[in-house]
């Protein structure tokens, strides 16, 4: 077997590295996202619950990952139908509060200035219809 020389390979990967390494680009991110019951009183198994605690509602996905100074798009389906199954999209930290009428599909958009984890959620619906939005910082 022949010696491996690593320090000079090393040497190399590590210097292409430094140079080759991409600057930060800022990007548009799009997400779809839709509400879900998870305790319904359609549900004739849950009736227990559904009369101890309500109907439970969520978001799903419940995190959102994006970086500082994308473009953030999000597709948002309220799948539910019944009159009473309004809901919002409230991200407090960009200024955003859109209804979300049964059966409706709505698109939100905004550029992530902020670098933070920040909630959003249903106003109607809180605080257990809410999920997160994670803003990792600028490189």
């Amino acid at each position: 077997m022949r010696p491996i020389h690593l320090a000079g390979a090393a040497l190399a990967v590590s210097s292409g590295l430094a140079v080759s390494t991409p600057a930060f680009a800022t990007t548009t991110r799009t997400f779809n996202l839709q509400t879900v019951v998870w305790v319904s009183k359609e549900n004739p198994a849950q009736k227990k619950t559904v009369k101890k605690f309500g109907e439970v509602y969520g978001f799903s996905p419940s995190t959102l990952v994006v970086r500082q100074g994308d473009h953030v798009v999000i597709n948002i389906r309220n799948l539910e139908g019944g009159g009473d199954d309004g809901h919002t999209f409230t991200l407090k930290a960009y200024g955003i509060n859109q209804t979300l009428s049964p059966l409706s599909t709505v698109k939100v958009s905004f550029t992530a200035t902020k670098a933070g984890i920040f909630q959003y959620e249903c106003e109607f619906h809180k605080p257990w219809m809410a999920g997160e939005l994670v803003v990792l910082p600028r490189k």
